[in-house]
């Protein structure tokens, strides 16, 4: 893997994978699945199928600004999780094709002093977690030991998230003047992770980066919540995979997308990439629209 150095007018790749000297045969935007170093894993078995000498590109993006590169052609391919922004550039004509990439899920998180007391045994919903976690920052934001939550603030699938979390239970701590336990941090996932962890904070994450992340800040850290498997949980957080209409190397595109989905292509991949003798995410399951919760949403 190579590092693209940067170009503050136009927006350059993170990294490269495979060949150094070869043509750029996909460019794809993601976040957290880069930094985990899923991509990369994906990006290497793909290649090696390919009896051309070419490379894969990685664009660092969240799910806001990765449907923008679709747009502007600056990515062929960009891997989102948030099913109506989806279905919504499909329907601009941005996307011409969506598939299920993998299974990713939310957790709430936060210092092992537990100073929200929240409870640990599983049985609370997540919007119970919220609420008990609200009622105690409002109670110590004027004390010497406030409790905070730390939110990525970034237009990330994770910020998207944690903002429909607030709202459902009729909070908004972000509007102006934001609630001073709103942690803003402007941050991509491991940083986010790592600095919740160091100021001993709530803060939303996923189970990709939770595995990922170095132990030393998983030590520091107590799970209060995580997504199931169902369809509706408002934790389960899917991957989709999204080919550009105005894709510049649409073929190549198209063909990842097929070898994604295949249990003997990307899905092998998948369910057996691990950090820390975890594995990060799981395999996509059958039968599923991608777009169906989008759809269901938007009639």
């Amino acid at each position: 893997m190579a590092s693209a150095e940067s170009n503050p007018k136009q927006p350059t790749a993170k990294a490269v994978y495979g060949s150094s000297t070869g043509p750029v045969a996909l460019r794809i935007g993601t976040g957290g699945a880069g930094e985990s170093g899923l991509l990369e894993a994906l990006a290497e078995a793909f290649l090696a199928l390919q009896d051309k000498n070419a490379a894969i590109e990685w664009y660092t993006t969240h799910t806001s600004d990765s449907i923008n590169y679709l747009q502007q052609g600056i990515v062929d391919i960009a891997i989102t999780y948030h099913a109506i922004a989806e279905l919504s550039a499909v329907e601009a004509g941005v996307v011409e094709r969506v598939e299920y990439a993998w299974r990713d899920h939310w957790m709430l998180v936060g210092p092992k002093s537990n100073p929200a007391h929240l409870p640990t045994d599983s049985k609370s919903t997540i919007y119970a977690l919220f609420t008990k976690l609200w009622i105690a920052m409002e109670a110590a934001k004027a004390t010497l030991q406030p409790i905070k939550f730390l939110s990525r603030y970034d237009r990330s699938a994770n910020n998207i998230r944690d903002s429909v979390l607030w709202a459902t239970i009729g909070q908004t701590p972000w509007v102006s003047p934001a609630s001073p336990w709103y942690h803003m941090s402007h941050s991509f996932p491991f940083d986010a992770i790592r600095t919740a962890a160091e100021l001993g904070e709530y803060t939303l994450t996923d189970r990709g980066t939770w595995c990922a992340i170095e132990p030393g800040v998983r030590e520091k850290l107590d799970i209060f919540a995580q997504g199931s498997g169902a369809e509706t949980d408002p934790l389960l957080n899917p991957a989709h995979l999204l080919v550009g209409a105005g894709a510049k190397n649409g073929e190549t595109a198209n063909a990842f997308a097929d070898w994604m989905v295949r249990e003997d292509g990307g899905q092998r991949v998948i369910g057996a990439f691990e950090k820390h003798g975890m594995v990060l995410y799981e395999r996509i399951p059958g039968g599923v629209d991608p777009l169906g919760i989008g759809k269901g949403l938007l009639g």
